[in-house]
């Protein structure tokens, strides 16, 4: 029951990022929007969308690399197909749920389900680990252009957190030998790769390619728009927005990137309805971009009954 009342509320609050969407067009202006959306030509939709294939592609590589580390044997081709269903999936499902389809579809080849989500879990964490490094960069530059962030008048807030903190150390320390057991088994699967500095250092190397060419993808539609804006801010202001789209209240970055793109736009004096139509061609080529995983994933299909019965305990 619990469980079931959890996922409503996830479900209605990716409707917040819509209310957002929907109330930024309103006020910015339908007609204002539109106009501004027919700045950028088909041609540069069509390279756009290349330009994340080649992204993805280098993730997959990335992943293949990852799970050969641990001994679960995956092709290039193989990887490459999986991983755009996988992509696929973790849009058109809850939760991202579709993530774990991957290892649906290698389920035979899995030495154990703990290496198989170990697997999935480290190739998220190089996505996560460069992600917070360009947003800290990001922060960094736009607190030395604006002045952003500035030091509170009242230390309460701060106050608060740091008791938070401290009680959440205390109830670790108290029940330390519980969460030993459970977590122990995992981190020993977790840490059962092979991947060295070396291959380590190529799997950051191929995810720090393929997010420059993913959130780069901002800035080639900005100047095909003829938009002018300090593009390394725009470069940099995208991996804030990636952040901010890891909120549980939107479905694709809807009306959170929105949003954070506009006030970008105001930070720099341009019009908010360039903001807008940006975001909303950005949101058209993620669509597009999952077209041939949905065509894979049509050809060998699996239901969303099978990716709930698969359990994180072996």
């Amino acid at each position: 029951m619990a469980k079931k009342y959890f996922l409503n509320i996830s479900f209605w609050l990716k409707f917040i990022g819509i209310t957002l969407l929907l109330y930024l067009i309103n006020k910015v202006g339908w007609k204002e929007t539109f106009d501004s959306i027919q700045k950028v030509s088909l041609i540069h939709i069509i390279g756009a969308v290349f330009v994340l294939w080649i992204a993805f592609y280098l993730k997959s590589i990335r992943w293949k690399l990852i799970s050969n580390s641990y001994g679960i044997p995956l092709g290039k081709f193989r990887a490459f197909k999986i991983f755009f269903i996988g992509l696929f999936l973790a849009n058109i499902t809850p939760g991202r749920l579709g993530d774990f389809g991957r290892l649906f579809y290698i389920k035979e080849d899995l030495p154990t389900q703990k290496i198989g989500w170990s697997s999935l879990i480290m190739d998220r964490l190089f996505d996560l680990v460069c992600l917070l490094l360009f947003s800290l960069v990001a922060v960094l530059y736009y607190q030395f252009n604006f002045y952003i962030l500035k030091l509170p008048k009242e230390y309460g807030g701060i106050i608060f957190w740091v008791l938070g903190g401290i009680i959440s150390l205390f109830i670790l320390y108290v029940f330390r030998n519980k969460l030993k057991r459970v977590v122990k088994p995992w981190w020993r699967a977790f840490n059962s790769h092979d991947l060295g500095w070396l291959k380590g250092g190529q799997a950051f190397a191929i995810t720090f390619l393929s997010m420059v060419l993913i959130y780069g993808v901002f800035n080639y539609i900005a100047w095909a728009m003829g938009i002018e804006i300090d593009h390394l801010g725009l470069f940099l202001g995208t991996f804030i927005l990636g952040v901010l789209t890891l909120l549980p209240i939107t479905v694709l970055g809807i009306g959170v990137r929105e949003t954070s793109l506009v006030v970008i736009f105001q930070l720099y004096e341009l019009p908010a309805e360039d903001a807008v139509a940006l975001s909303l061609i950005i949101f058209l080529l993620q669509l597009i971009s999952f077209i041939p995983g949905a065509i894979w994933f049509y050809l060998s299909p699996i239901r969303l009954q099978d990716l709930k019965r698969m359990k994180i305990i072996h």
